[in-house]
């Protein structure tokens, strides 16, 4: 699925997106109705009889031979520009007098639709019919592009994955054939058939049928930029929740006696979420009576390094985590407070810790030139000239970096010996691909160490009572002070680790911080960060703690804290599921009235004003919409 636990989009959208045109709504409430929502769910019927296709005809002695030339009864070409150096992104297709470029954006635009113009029949390249009896759910990123489609191919119901190509032989090219993940794929749609005879191969050696598509729009006359033109202006589009606008959604009004019960059922759903994750936390502060509390600090401290991973780097922070346990950090800590070392340098000692226990300072990740390598020192990095950087503070970062790599040095062995059998993490563990500059992996360790510096914790137990402090005094002001206790700035400026983690983010010589991610203002761990980290692991740790340690009196607050906790940064997620959720209201805020009084502008924002019922909204794409469990739905 796009979306992780969070409801945060993991993959970015495609670049175009269908204008999805508002259906026409009544003004005036549905009427009533007891029948249960009829799921567009199409039957399985027999399959058409398919005739192989014919060969491609060859093109006239006086055209230019092309990299492949498809001639359709309308006299109309597709010309697909021949390959330089591996598959293209885009193709180049002439119809007639139309000419486009077409991505594979645009190919699962189509499958996506599933508007086929009438008189095309599906049928593999080698003559099975294909019916789509669901086309399976856009996966938006790495992995299969569609998960779990039901195919009738041939006289099998196959149940499986679909792969979308420009040509069939990219399957190889990409690498699919040896990756596992595609081992579930039953169907492989592309534009042409360049496979050859072999055919291509999952990785277990299963062979695929192939959809090419070109073939199918020249034997049957129709024009394939129709086709796709028609999946744009459709109403389905890639990355919404369900697979347009929803069975049922259309029906959340009608089964409700107004929108106060169907905020009421949200706000359960975003209770019900966090009862989940208090009784996961509960369950592990009981799980070693005799290192209660410091059992407890640890699957806190791991939950904390886990929010700061986001979707790519959830889990190799929380390895972060086991490998460098909370109390062996404190106990480092405590040693150079004791040696009455200043902040600074006891900030450079964890920065060194977490970056080279994390396996991602420089030359664990050969960050060099190979012409700036020095013949005295050459396990050392060096920066090089980079435009935009002044030669002062590019000797400053110089020095910096030379810093930590020589504290790691002497500290990986101690941390060896006093973690026995622990095994650091290495550079590639690590996603920072499509990642915003500020969420880079080093910069939210260089502000989980200030963190560390910041709190003085004396035994692993303090983290506790540290956030359990932040619940005293007024209920309203609980949610601003356990921010505070969580956000981070890059710091002190004309500290050498101040300066470099305010113009950059990470250790690469271009890594800087520009345009509108411009450093001084963005922080090492900010508010919207913060306030996530509160909502999904803070207070539902304090839950389950409580409830381990029979304290009502904490349970209550963080209860109370969590319903009136503002809402977090919005998200597609959030925005689709309260889209159609709300809809009717949203279209007819005339009809939106709370508690006798009409709500006047309606909007998603004052609609789902609680960080708990956004947690509903997520909670029910979660557990029902991705599962397409539309008859078990709490709204239906």
């Amino acid at each position: 699925m796009p979306y992780d636990e969070e409801g945060n989009f993991i993959y970015p959208l495609p670049a175009r997106k269908s204008k999805i045109p508002a259906a026409p709504r009544a003004k005036t409430r549905p009427v009533t109705s007891n029948l249960p929502p009829v799921l567009p769910f199409p039957a399985a019927t027999p399959p058409v009889p398919a005739q192989p296709l014919p060969p491609p005809t060859a093109p006239p002695e006086n055209q230019p031979v092309l990299a492949h030339s498809i001639l359709t009864p309308e006299n109309s070409t597709a010309v697909i520009s021949p390959p330089t150096g591996g598959p293209l992104p885009v193709l180049t297709i002439q119809e007639g007098s139309n000419r486009w470029q077409m991505s594979e954006n645009d190919l699962a635009l189509i499958w996506n639709a599933q508007f086929w113009p009438e008189g095309l029949t599906l049928q593999t390249a080698d003559g099975q019919a294909v019916e789509v009896v669901y086309r399976g759910r856009w996966s938006g990123g790495f992995g299969p592009d569609f998960k779990g489609a039901l195919l009738r191919i041939g006289p099998e119901l196959l149940k499986g994955d679909v792969e979308l190509h420009l040509r069939s032989g990219d399957w190889n090219l990409h690498g699919h054939h040896t990756d596992r993940r595609y081992n579930q794929v039953v169907l492989q749609v592309a534009l042409e058939d360049n496979g050859g005879a072999a055919g291509t191969a999952t990785e277990e050696g299963r062979v695929l049928p192939v959809l090419a598509l070109l073939p199918l729009f020249q034997q049957s006359g129709r024009k394939l930029l129709d086709a796709l033109e028609t999946a744009r202006s459709s109403g389905t589009r890639l990355g919404s929740l369900s697979e347009s606008d929803g069975p049922c959604c259309d029906r959340v009004a009608e089964h409700h006696v107004g929108l106060a019960q169907v905020l009421n059922k949200v706000q359960r759903l975003g209770e019900q979420r966090f009862e989940e994750k208090a009784a996961r936390y509960e369950v592990a502060c009981a799980v070693d009576p005799d290192a209660e509390s410091a059992a407890a600090a640890q699957e806190l401290w791991a939950g904390l390094l886990e929010a700061l991973g986001y979707s790519q780097n959830k889990a190799p922070f929380r390895r972060l985590a086991e490998v460098m346990p909370l109390a062996a950090v404190i106990e480092l800590d405590r040693e150079a407070r004791l040696r009455q070392e200043p902040a600074e340098e006891r900030l450079l000692t964890l920065e060194a810790v977490f970056l080279g226990a994390a396996g991602l300072l420089p030359s664990q990740r050969n960050l060099r030139r190979k012409n700036q390598i020095s013949e005295a020192r050459p396990d050392r990095f060096k920066w090089d000239d980079v435009p935009d950087r002044s030669e002062g503070e590019d000797f400053i970062a110089g020095r910096y970096t030379d810093e930590l790599e020589g504290r790691w040095v002497l500290l990986e062995r101690q941390l060896r010996q006093l973690l026995p059998g622990g095994t650091f993490l290495n550079p590639t563990d690590w996603t920072v691909a499509r990642l915003r500059p500020p969420n880079h992996p080093a910069r939210r360790i260089a502000g989980l160490a200030r963190l560390l510096l910041r709190w003085h914790l004396a035994e692993a137990a303090d983290l506790v009572e540290h956030f359990r402090a932040g619940l005293k005094g007024t209920l309203e002001e609980a949610p601003a002070r356990l921010n505070r206790l969580l956000r981070v700035e890059p710091g002190d400026e004309e500290s050498d680790s101040g300066l470099f983690w305010t113009r950059r983010f990470d250790f690469s010589d271009r890594a800087l911080l520009l345009g509108t991610n411009q450093a001084a203002k963005v922080d090492l761990i900010g508010e919207s960060r913060a306030a996530d980290m509160i909502v999904n692991v803070v207070l539902p740790f304090l839950a389950g703690y409580g409830r381990d340690k029979r304290d009502h009196q904490l349970v209550s607050a963080v209860l109370a804290a969590y319903r009136a906790h503002p809402p977090l940064s919005r998200n597609e997620l959030i925005d689709n599921v309260g889209r159609q959720v709300f809809r009717f209201w949203l279209e007819n805020p005339a009809e939106a009235v709370l508690e006798g009084k009409p709500v006047g502008r309606v909007t998603l924002a004052r609609l789902v004003n609680t960080a708990c019922r956004q947690q509903g909204l997520i909670h029910l794409h979660h557990h029902f919409c991705a599962g397409q469990e539309y008859s078990a739905c709490p709204l239906s």
